[in-house]
């Protein structure tokens, strides 16, 4: 019987690489040399139905789909920074409120275009028209001035130091301006025209993309002929495409995958630069005046409740760490932060001081993946062993999109990406008087010293003064009101086959790669 289930299992796995947009051809090889063949590349998903720069909206699929094309002004590093990449060099002066961008020379667009100071003024001024990162990232821009044809300046209305974070992620990518004037707004959100390698040929939606080499990139010859990217929603499908070598890469598998994937002999690639991290929200401004987790008390006695260390490695194994605060790396850590030892006693001695002495019922949400969903169950779990009953559900879709803004009652267990910058992201999330898709806009108390800490953290002259605001804001945010409780960090994941050389995947940010650079040995 097992046997034959197994056999089934096989027949189905073939038969579903074609179904999900696997190629029935074999897979074009590499002359064994740097240089031809067609790098494949698995994602579970399509991205949100545009290649236009300026619509992103900065999730990890954006990034994915925009490495064969886009660039962008500053590059996350290994060490958890950001260097000039479409810039030569940058000056910030703080008391003049500008920063000073100097353009790499020769840089041109896929349809010719140099990128020149008149281009880069444009993009900025479009996307800060347009962009979806304005309003949280980029509001401190007053006006973008052109110096010569390779020196823009950028005029601020009050200082911030996370600008080459921002300009390192979508918001600094570039788009031709004659190619965006020549075709119109729609024919560009499918027609993506970077300073890139590569050039988008053919968009088959939900099923494939396919880029080709440019002749004319700026940066060298490029060593592939081709990168094409193939949907496989099914996990286990993707695996047996990786086994067979028809995929050479398997994008950003989930921890479950990714241990079934290294078991069966295929490179997982983590990046060293962690990029999400994960959390237990709770309804702190409590509007309706009725919830319990409106007490600190209540919240921090639900944080005792869970041994959070046995948590994340029951869910990630080795592919994630245990963190005590929001943020990801040691740059922004601090040792002020306390955080929660799993200590049960003190979590009932909390909630009978509370007034609940014999626990309570509350609701407990998230959003469909089964590192949140695991998260959430082992939650339960624990706050059921102090007289807690929180009753799960689990949001799928547009219904979790929506609640992630304001989930109402009760518990909201998140996973956040957090690109380099942990002012940027904070700022984004925990300041007071944001607007739009925002964490708990209407559940999380937004209290005046949280404001103030981050606000200096972005406004800091020096990188010391930001990080000692930083962390200030997450001692406040975890141990003084606990607004949130952190429990994990985790690093972008790739599966990799051993032949595929030089493609910057997994090696240092999940948000960028080095196509240009990629060859196969095969």
């Amino acid at each position: 019987m097992k046997k034959w289930f197994t056999v089934c299992l096989v027949i189905l796995c073939l038969v579903g690489q074609v179904f999900a947009g696997g190629s029935s051809e074999a897979a074009d090889t590499g002359s064994g040399e740097e240089g031809g063949g067609t790098l494949r590349i698995g994602i579970n998903t399509e991205n949100v139905h545009t290649m236009l720069s300026f619509t992103m909206t900065g999730t990890s699929d954006d990034y994915y789909y925009s490495w064969p094309v886009y660039e962008s002004l500053f590059k996350p590093n290994a060490e958890g920074g950001v260097d000039p990449w479409l810039l030569e060099s940058y000056e910030m002066d703080k008391d003049n409120l500008t920063y000073t961008f100097h353009i790499r020379p020769g840089i041109t667009f896929s349809d010719g275009t140099p990128l020149d100071a008149e281009a880069m003024k444009w993009n900025l001024d479009h996307y800060l028209e347009v962009g979806a990162k304005v309003a949280a990232l980029l509001s401190s821009i007053e006006s973008v001035e052109v110096v010569d044809d390779l020196t823009v300046v950028l005029h601020l209305s009050t200082w911030s130091s996370i600008l080459p974070y921002a300009f390192s992620r979508e918001c600094g990518y570039m788009y031709s301006p004659t190619f965006y004037q020549e075709h119109g707004e729609e024919y560009c959100t499918q027609h993506p025209c970077g300073t890139g390698p590569f050039v988008m040929t053919e968009w088959n939606y939900d099923v494939s993309k396919r880029f080709e080499a440019r002749d004319d990139y700026w940066g060298g010859p490029v060593k592939l002929d081709a990168v094409e990217y193939i949907i496989y929603t099914d996990a286990l499908v993707a695996q047996a495409a990786m086994q067979s070598g028809e995929l050479d890469v398997y994008l950003a598998p989930d921890p479950e995958t990714a241990r079934s994937m290294e078991a069966s002999g295929i490179t997982i690639k983590a990046c060293p630069v962690a990029s999400s991290t994960y959390m237990l929200c709770f309804n702190s401004l409590n509007t309706t005046g009725d919830d319990p987790t409106g007490d600190v008390r209540v919240r921090k006695a639900i944080s005792h409740a869970v041994d959070w260390k046995a948590l994340v490695q029951a869910v990630w194994g080795d592919y994630a760490s245990y963190r005590n605060q929001f943020g990801v790396g040691q740059h922004f850590y601090s040792d002020s932060v306390i955080g929660y030892d799993y200590d049960p006693e003190l979590s009932k001695q909390l909630l009978a001081e509370a007034g609940y002495p014999n626990g309570f019922t509350i609701e407990l949400k998230t959003e469909d993946s089964s590192a949140l969903i695991n998260s959430a169950t082992i939650i339960q779990q624990y706050l059921s062993e102090v007289g807690i009953n929180a009753e799960l559900s689990v949001l799928a879709g547009a219904d979790g999109n929506a609640a992630e803004a304001g989930w109402g009652k009760g518990l909201w267990v998140h996973g956040s990406s957090v690109y380099v910058s942990a002012p940027m992201q904070m700022a984004s999330m925990f300041r007071q008087n944001l607007s739009g898709h925002v964490l708990g806009l209407t559940t999380l108390l937004r209290p005046d010293d949280v404001e103030a800490a981050l606000a200096l953290s972005v406004s800091a002259a020096t990188e010391e003064e930001a990080v000692a605001a930083v962390g200030e804001a997450n001692r406040l945010l975890t141990d003084e009101y606990d607004i949130i409780t952190n429990f994990a960090e985790t690093r972008g994941l790739f599966a990799v086959a051993d032949y595929v050389k030089d493609s910057g995947i997994g090696e240092s940010f999940y948000s960028v790669a080095d196509l240009a650079n990629a060859w196969l040995d095969k």
